[in-house]
């Protein structure tokens, strides 16, 4: 129901504009810009969305410091199998997030052999020496440069889960392996 009252926001928006084009009126001008104000408030309060009038609903969602939060961490396997965190500067000019993103979405399209290749060519990526100036700094980033480590020998891709509440009380936070490579 609500996708038909978006729609017919949208329309009226639309409808006016062409009125707008065709009468030549500037009547018309100021009833879109009441419409589109009007339409806006509504929008905020309500904390809706409806494009094109968007009020960003992400930046109007509550949180809640006991909802668990997870995102996937790539990290770094040396010979002995102990874990290091890459630079997320590895990536560049893909930032850390985006690549997070994109693992998160086409994890499950792809099959064993191209997620193999991904895995591949990124540990490609971390084990490569960084030219500095090939690199994005670091200054927009909230992740502080990870301390130097041995030359990753694997890629492991794991999924952290943690509540706020508890990871700003203890630091605590879970994890589960999503991928390796090699396995």
């Amino acid at each position: 129901m609500s996708n038909l009252f978006y729609l017919a926001l949208f329309l009226v928006f639309v409808a006016n504009i062409i009125a707008i084009r065709v009468m030549r009126d500037r009547r018309l001008v100021i009833a879109l810009f009441v419409f589109v104000i009007a339409v806006h408030a509504a929008l905020v309060f309500s904390k809706r969305d409806a494009w094109p009038f968007s009020t960003v609903g992400a930046f109007l969602e509550s949180g809640n410091d006991e909802r668990p939060l997870s995102s996937p961490r790539f990290a770094g396997v040396d010979s002995s199998g102990h874990e290091h965190a890459i630079d997320s500067r590895a990536w560049s000019p893909v930032s850390g997030r985006t690549l997070a993103t994109w693992w998160l979405m086409n994890r499950w399209k792809l099959t064993p052999a191209e997620k193999d290749a991904a895995l591949a060519f990124l540990l490609r990526k971390a084990q490569s020496p960084h030219n500095r100036l090939a690199i994005a700094p670091n200054w927009y980033s909230v992740d502080p440069v990870p301390p130097p480590a041995p030359p990753p020998a694997a890629i492991r891709v794991l999924l952290i889960t943690r509540i706020p509440k508890e990871k700003l009380a203890n630091g605590t936070e879970t994890s589960q392996q999503m991928a390796q490579f090699p396995r």
